[in-house]
């Protein structure tokens, strides 16, 4: 238990001498222009109170799997760990935080050094003295007490411990990993300095942006980055393959450009939000990646129907025909042979029509996906697993003569499926047609079981989908099941969001909840397999799983254009309790 209470300690020990009052410098004061990645948590106990006070960790206490993981011997060592360490400081172990980072925390590195620091502003001097002392006797009480190495560098003790550098000045403790960065540092606190990163034209810039009551916010310098050939392959803007280009290639171009980037963090009781951001201009763009925001960069997703027990949606801007169109420019000569090969089949498959220019090329660039929960209720067979449904949401540009294209495309895939799956003993499917009012048409297609597995309640996985293909006016509709074909198709077209950007995606946690709930039994077995757990451990390892996820509301993604900024906002929603 010592031996870890040391080795814990040893990350966090410092030392030094109060030489210089520095109580009313900043860390972007102290830290030098050559900084090119910064990042800080100005309210240090205020996130830790979030999380430590936050109404979910009651709930969270109160679980009987969590009731049982506190009996355990490991943690009760680290109880006793905690104790100990506790009684040595005179104080709490949260307390002990708060006081030691109550002013924040700050990172930096340094491209002329190549150093790394960390510099944390205490509560006032004498506390951290107080700190300091306390935690150099009990790394003393190690095995090895010589671990600690003394220096002094212009009347200020230094210390070392396993190559991580430590000094304090006034109430700022200074953390670093090389010498050469911590002796330019110190001459900062000492001597002070007219250039600093306060100064740098490129980070002012940047921090306009930081909301005031920000949890965290951090900068990267891009253009240093750039020149000095840090990530050469995501500066040089070329992608690995089309689902990674689909997914950021219009990022990859702006990254060429950008002078810099930022992350800010918030949090309350109702979650967490992450926003990346990057200054953008349309006109960075180069010609083959207009797909991605469109030619007067305002491409704009579409708004989805709203369906039931909707678990993700995804709404884009993506004009694949002009991905398709442009491969050469985008991808290598492997991924080119195989865009090509791909495209020469499905010109065959699609009866000589040219696949990324007519059919494609048929499409608009609004594209959407929704998955939701099935209703096994009233189906037979129903299946051991119990997979979401799916479905692709398109817009055709002209609905008159291209329904009957991708209709008669679609019966001939159905034919070429049951060869295949006749070839390899799996179910056949079968075809149907269904004209509904308002001029909209479904064309489906179900497994057909075997007599013997017609009422099962544990038939193959294959009994999860039907594929289908639905026409409604403009909307296009290719889902896994004939019944969220039907109800995409029926559903009220949604009204147009004036809000809407370029990507947005939502992920459900209640409904993500009753799919694991509806699989429980697979998950229990499953890890009863890959753990070795009993049933009894491994139901409460799923039922903990289960409860941590109904904990949650959703989460959530957005890819904004706008302000000549590119930002991507992560949030995550938990439950008001």
């Amino acid at each position: 238990m010592r031996q870890t209470l040391i080795a814990f300690v040893v990350t966090a020990a410092f030392a030094g001498a109060s030489v210089v009052a520095a109580a009313d410098r900043t860390a972007i004061d102290i830290l030098p222009q050559t900084t090119i990645l910064y990042a800080e948590i100005p309210n240090p106990a205020g996130v830790l109170s979030t999380i430590l006070d936050h109404p979910l960790r009651q709930k969270i206490e109160a679980l009987e799997s969590y009731k049982a993981a506190t009996k355990t011997g490991d943690y009760q060592n680290f109880l006793a760990g905690r104790t100990f360490l506790e009684t040595m400081l005179g104080m709490k172990w949260r307390e002990a935080l708060e006081t030691l980072t109550a002013r924040g925390m700050y990172v930096g590195f340094d491209s002329k050094t190549q150093g790394l620091v960390l510099l944390i502003h205490a509560k006032d001097a004498a506390s951290l003295d107080m700190l300091r002392t306390k935690l150099l006797e009990l790394t003393r009480l190690g095995k090895d007490p010589d671990q600690v190495k003394e220096a002094e560098y212009r009347g200020v003790t230094a210390y070392e411990v396993n190559k991580a550098k430590f000094a304090v000045i006034d109430d700022w403790l200074l953390i670093t990993n090389k010498s050469e960065t911590g002796k330019l540092l110190l001459d900062r606190f000492i001597d002070g300095a007219e250039q600093s990163l306060a100064n740098s034209e490129t980070f002012m810039k940047a921090r306009a942006s930081r909301a005031k009551d920000s949890a965290g916010w951090a900068y990267a310098d891009l253009n240093t980055l750039r020149d000095a050939g840090v990530a050469k392959k995501l500066f040089a803007g070329k992608s690995e393959n089309p689902a990674a280009e689909l997914l950021i290639g219009g990022i990859l171009c702006t990254l060429q450009k950008t002078p810099f980037a930022t992350a800010q963090l918030a949090t309350s009781n109702d979650g967490i939000e992450l926003e990346l951001a990057i200054p953008h201009q349309p006109d960075w763009v180069t010609e083959e990646r207009v797909y991605y925001f469109g030619h007067d960069g305002g491409g704009r997703g579409p708004s989805l129907p709203q369906i039931k027990d909707t678990l993700f949606a995804l709404s884009t801007y993506r004009d694949v025909s002009e991905m398709w169109l442009r491969a050469g420019d985008l991808f290598d000569e492997k991924i080119n042979d195989g865009f090509a090969e791909a495209d020469a089949n499905l010109t065959t498959f699609f009866s000589g029509k040219d696949f990324g220019e007519d059919i494609l090329g048929a499409l608009t660039p609004q594209i959407g996906f929704v998955a939701s929960r099935q209703d096994f209720s009233t189906v037979l067979p129903v299946p051991a697993i119990k997979l979401p449904q799916f479905a692709l949401v398109l817009e055709m540009k002209d609905p008159t003569s291209m329904t009957r294209e991708l209709r008669r495309t679609f019966q001939s895939l159905i034919g070429f499926l049951n060869v295949i799956g006749a070839m390899e003993g799996r179910p056949q499917l079968e075809l149907d047609m269904d004209k509904l009012p308002g001029g909209s048409e479904l064309v489906t297609s179900t497994y057909i079981p075997e007599p013997e597995d017609e009422e099962s309640t544990s038939a193959n996985i294959l009994f999860n989908f039907s594929p289908s293909v639905g026409f409604a006016n403009e909307r296009f509709v290719v889902a896994s099941t004939d019944r969220l074909a039907r109800e995409l198709v029926t559903a009220q077209p949604a009204v147009r969001d004036a809000n809407a950007v370029n990507t947005s995606a939502r992920l459900t946690a209640d409904v993500l909840k009753d799919v694991l709930d509806d699989n429980k039994e697979q998950l229990i077995s499953q890890n009863m397999l890959q753990d070795g757990n009993s049933r009894e451990e491994a139901e409460g390892v799923i039922q903990l799983l289960l409860g941590f996820v109904g904990y949650f509301e959703d989460s959530s993604l957005k890819l904004t254009t706008g302000n000549n900024t590119l930002a991507a906002k992560l949030a995550l929603r938990i439950k008001q309790f």
